[in-house]
């Protein structure tokens, strides 16, 4: 744990980083205005290239997810300013990983050309991810722009319903079949060159593409190379099926301690692999859904958004919270005359006020909790 403090101490030193020169930036350029118009668009310039590269170089030594969690800490003005001095080859893992509300801002600020460019540094998946969030024009000519075979596997991924395991399963798949030793399996590696994220096991098929087994790579390292696939594969190995729900994939990842899993279809044909970090995405994003609707937020809140749309987002409970209150005073009304005659009674109404929202929460929070690890069933509600 120790090292993800020190982490979490050294991204909010670099984020500091990173306001002081903005800052900094803006109070010389308002320095600068003030000279003699001969000097200043030559001193601004040497400024703003000075500050630019600075931010450049800081920006190049962070890992995607960090640049992230700057972009979402800073206001638009500033988020979009530092936007624009993110490496390009970094531009698609970055918006990967920001929020959706804060990908918005982002890829409106895009033009056409700089979207397209992006698609080419990912994978088909990852850019069905991103398909959503873009506009419709430009969604037609970034398809388009695509091999028809990654074109293919954007369309199949973006056929899934959300929450399901086809919209979360990775396209990159290492196929073996039972057939072939150990021996080859390792020299086809080899060949392949780079593997997977999160790469455990290899998938073992037939000719038609159907989930045979399962071969770890501990099995496959340790055993003896002449030895057949068929002879030390997992043949009952944990797999999903495309329309399975994700909430159901995510407790049996927990529950079996998964790194991946292969993924079929309605034939057993294996056309994917759930990985452990898209369910951790996945969980990740439902209880900050869940939390933020608790609280009567939408999940596209954005800390920085104008003062118009965050109140466009939270006027109908804003409405219903003012109703509920309307409405309790009324009641309170209705017992006036009782109140008046017994003026105890009006130190009671904060307290059960108190006790009524407290045991309303503890109550929801059980229920909830209970619902995502499935322990509320049909069979055991009565």
């Amino acid at each position: 744990m120790e090292p993800e403090i020190e982490h979490q101490k050294s991204l909010q030193a670099t984020l500091q980083h990173i306001l002081e020169l903005l800052e900094k930036q803006r109070l010389v350029e308002s320095l600068v205005s003030r000279q003699p118009m001969a000097q200043h668009d030559l001193v601004q310039s040497l400024v703003a290239r000075q500050h630019r590269t600075e931010l450049q170089n800081r920006l190049a030594r962070l890992h995607p997810a960090d640049i992230a969690y700057v972009l979402e800490s800073l206001p638009l003005e500033d988020r979009l300013q530092v936007w624009a001095l993110v490496p390009a080859e970094l531009d698609g893992a970055v918006l990967l990983e920001v929020s959706d509300a804060v990908r918005e801002t982002l890829v409106a600020d895009m033009d056409r050309r700089e979207i397209l460019q992006v698609a080419q540094h990912l994978d088909s998946d990852e850019i069905a991810d991103l398909v959503p969030d873009l506009p419709k024009d430009v969604v037609t000519d970034l398809l388009r722009s695509l091999p028809s075979a990654d074109r293919a596997e954007v369309q199949s991924v973006l056929a899934f319903p959300e929450g399901t395991v086809g919209a979360l399963m990775d396209l990159d798949v290492v196929r073996v079949r039972e057939d072939k030793s150990l021996d080859v399996v390792q020299r086809y590696l080899r060949v392949r060159g780079g593997l997977p994220a999160h790469f455990n096991e290899l998938v073992v098929v037939d000719r038609g593409g159907v989930l045979k087994g399962a071969l770890p790579l501990t099995t496959l390292v340790t055993r003896d190379p002449e030895e057949t696939v068929g002879d030390v594969m997992l043949r009952e190995p944990t797999f999903f099926r495309t329309y399975d729900e994700a909430r159901e994939a995510a407790l049996a990842f927990e529950r079996y301690d998964l790194l991946s899993a292969p993924v079929v279809n309605a034939h057993h044909q294996v056309v994917g692999r759930l990985t452990v970090d898209a369910v951790l995405d996945y969980t990740r994003e439902t209880a900050e859904k869940e939390m933020l609707t608790q609280a009567g937020l939408r999940e596209d809140e954005d800390l920085f958004a104008p003062i118009a749309k965050s109140a466009r987002n939270r006027w109908g409970w804003l409405a219903l919270n003012l109703l509920t209150a309307f409405v309790a005073s009324r009641v309170i009304g209705a017992f006036e005359g009782t109140i008046e005659k017994v003026v105890a009674l009006a130190a009671l109404m904060p307290i059960v006020a108190s006790i009524g929202g407290n045991t309303g929460n503890q109550t929801a929070a059980l229920t909830i909790r209970g619902l995502a690890l499935d322990q509320i069933q049909e069979g055991n509600i009565a």
